[in-house]
């Protein structure tokens, strides 16, 4: 912030600084694209996405409520990825070369007349970087939402179970079908962390390196950016990180809570025993080994 502060005064070494920031901004973009698409494209070419969506076992209300979920965050990444690519649009194109530093080292050594051919090169490779932005963080958000829910679902039928039963009881045979049922869903949610984590790390590191710079700009270098729709799009910018970053961390809480329990060791219901007055007890169900 010092550093900042003090070469906020002299305008050659902030437009230097300000060219500096965005070319970070842009590189840190394209590495958690990278980190992403990688990924994402392992899991699918090895089959791990595919067993882990496949071979979980969905109760028909889970399987409305999964389509429901990829319906909602598939129209919210669409609107995102057109909003995204109109301000990109409009910034290469029509502002006078304000993205023309991301056609290094074309502009910087190359002796070009006009840019209009790198320019349309340098948009349509935006158009795939943007896809792989955008589209694998809906993807890992929406399997923390599904495998959330499931446990949710469990915990519900259990608790349904429990008041449908005489003396506030549960059979043996019910609670080893809990039992697997639970064991099911921490062992394919325990095989989507183990892809997901690397696509999560990423994104954390990436998208909290991109909110800082992007503050800076905004905050000590306004005048460097004059005109209002590349004002929005920085604005835009941060506004995608900070919600990716949100996203990243929510779906990594959502689903370390419950890698963090081994399937195979303890497992844990609520149960209310009626004794005059109702009082909650936790019971500790064994796995076999």
């Amino acid at each position: 912030m010092f550093f900042c502060c003090v070469f906020r005064y002299f305008n050659p070494p902030i437009l230097l600084l300000d060219n500096l920031f965005f070319k970070l901004i842009c590189l840190a973009w394209m590495t958690l694209c990278a980190i992403s698409q990688s990924t994402f494209f392992a899991v699918c070419y090895s089959g791990s996405l595919c067993f882990v969506l496949y071979g979980t076992k969905l109760s028909e209300e889970c399987a409305k409520y999964c389509r429901k979920t990829a319906l909602t965050y598939t129209c919210l990444a669409w609107v995102v990825y057109v909003m995204h690519l109109s301000f990109v649009l409009y910034s290469m194109f029509f502002t006078g070369g304000y993205l023309d530093i991301m056609l290094a080292p074309i502009k910087t050594y190359a002796s070009v007349s006009d840019f209009l051919i790198p320019r349309i090169a340098m948009f349509l490779f935006i158009i795939y970087l943007n896809a792989a932005w955008i589209f694998p963080q809906a993807m890992g958000f929406m399997l923390a939402t599904i495998f959330t829910h499931q446990y949710q679902q469990l915990g519900e039928a259990f608790d349904k179970a429990l008041h449908r039963c005489d003396e506030r009881r549960v059979s043996d045979s019910d609670i080893e079908m809990f039992r697997q049922r639970h064991q099911d869903i921490s062992m394919h949610l325990s095989q989507a962390d183990d892809f997901l984590m690397f696509h999560n790390a990423g994104a954390f590191c990436c998208q909290l390196f991109t909110v800082i710079l992007l503050l800076y700009v905004l905050i000590f270098f306004p005048s460097s950016t004059t005109d209002s729709v590349v004002l929005t799009l920085n604005i835009f910018w941060l506004f995608c990180a900070s919600t990716g970053l949100s996203l990243t961390t929510a779906g990594g809480i959502m689903v370390n809570h419950y890698v963090s329990v081994d399937p195979d060791s303890v497992l844990c219901f609520r149960v209310m025993f009626m004794t005059g007055n109702s009082q909650t007890f936790i019971i500790t169900l064994r796995c076999p080994s």
